[in-house]
């Protein structure tokens, strides 16, 4: 496909000029592209790629180091476009598409009229709502950004467009499931797992930082969570996973740990840094392990709700997120490496701390077979 794009004479948008590209970083097969993602998409081949997940800039004039997110309206619409046939291209037939966008009080309209140029290139398969924070009674779980003034309520939300090019790609909706609160649905619907669709409405709260050198100085970073489950659902083994604004390095993280292959693409060059180096420290840090239909049954007997209590609760609903529950595949991240032999062996308390062993000790060994 050609490189060259043609707008109209009267009206070319200043951000699309092209960048010369610095060059591809490669991680333990996954790369990292730094240079305009127009231009680096046009080099990839064609349906090559099975799952996009990614969040562009919002045009919400966030403080990027490198790009300026405050375009007109018809100059960031045009971009999208653009973009959007890109993806198309390379996507494979059967793979899927997950756009993160977000508007803001400013620009209300801002993600259905994306939704409105992504109609002219896919289907909208799914509408999935990331649910940032949330309040139910008097409890409220998560991080929202705040409001000033009388006019307009908090954001506690984001939008998960699930698109692919048919619209009938299959998902393998358990691999994110959630264990039944009413257990009798089990036999009387014939389900053969303790687990029901998650729905479209995904709860991933950030982590919470106490300062922006935590969240990799960016912006606009989402969970390592949020593109796990858009990978785990789309349900490919050992995907390739795209994401063209690839930032500080979240998706490719996500791919790692789904044993996938990640293709990131980034502009600027403080970012493809932070990647590169987050990328790397994620690998030389994680183990994967794969638990049996009995571990991972203990492993979600644990309330997510019991996460702020922190502890080996918050330990264990972290640990829930990541788990892969079609196919009991886990990455296990060196804090938790630390902090479950801990909970499990230097407590001596019973219950929780008794079954982390039940659920690690084979897969750990003898790291985690230490006593005091």
């Amino acid at each position: 496909m050609s490189g060259a794009i043609s707008y109209p004479n009267h009206h070319k948008p200043a951000h699309i000029t092209r960048i010369k590209a610095h060059g591809i970083h490669e991680v333990k097969g996954h790369k990292i592209h730094h240079g305009d993602c127009l231009a680096t998409l046009d080099k990839i081949p064609s349906k090559s790629v099975d799952v996009i997940v990614t969040s562009p800039p919002y045009n919400i004039n966030l403080s990027y180091n490198s790009y300026n997110d405050n375009k007109t309206e018809l100059e960031y619409l045009e971009w999208m476009d653009h973009l959007f046939k890109r993806l198309k291209r390379v996507l494979k037939d059967d793979g899927s598409f997950f756009l993160n966008i977000s508007g803001s009080s400013r620009q209300p309209w801002l993600p259905f009229l994306i939704t409105a140029r992504l109609k002219e290139h896919f289907e909208l398969q799914n509408h999935i709502v990331w649910v940032k924070s949330i309040a139910v009674d008097r409890e409220t779980s998560g991080h929202f950004k705040p409001i000033s003034g009388a006019r307009f309520t908090h954001h506690n939300h984001e939008h998960i467009f699930h698109l692919t090019k048919k619209g009938d790609v299959k998902l393998d909706r358990l691999s994110i499931g959630v264990p039944f609160a009413d257990k009798s649905n089990i036999n009387r619907f014939g389900h053969k797992a303790d687990l029901r669709c998650r729905g479209n409405t995904w709860f991933i709260p950030y982590r919470t930082v106490n300062s922006k050198a935590k969240k990799f100085s960016h912006p606009g970073t989402f969970p390592v969570e949020l593109p796990l489950w858009c990978i785990f659902l789309h349900g490919k083994r050992n995907p390739v996973v795209l994401d063209p604004f690839v930032g500080t390095g979240s998706t490719l993280v996500a791919a790692d740990f789904s044993g996938g292959k990640g293709i990131g693409i980034e502009v600027d060059d403080t970012y493809v840094k932070t990647a590169v180096q987050r990328l790397k420290a994620s690998i030389m840090a994680s183990k994967k392990i794969i638990l049996t239909q009995d571990e991972m049954k203990l492993l979600l007997q644990q309330d997510p709700s019991t996460r702020q209590d922190g502890g080996f609760q918050s330990l264990l609903v972290s640990l829930q997120e990541r788990l892969n529950k079609t196919t009991g595949e886990l990455t296990l991240e060196n804090s938790d490496l630390e902090r479950i032999p801990k909970y499990a062996f230097d407590y001596h308390q019973g219950g929780w701390e008794d079954r982390l062993k039940d659920i690690f000790g084979r897969n750990l060994g003898p790291k985690l077979g230490r006593t005091n």
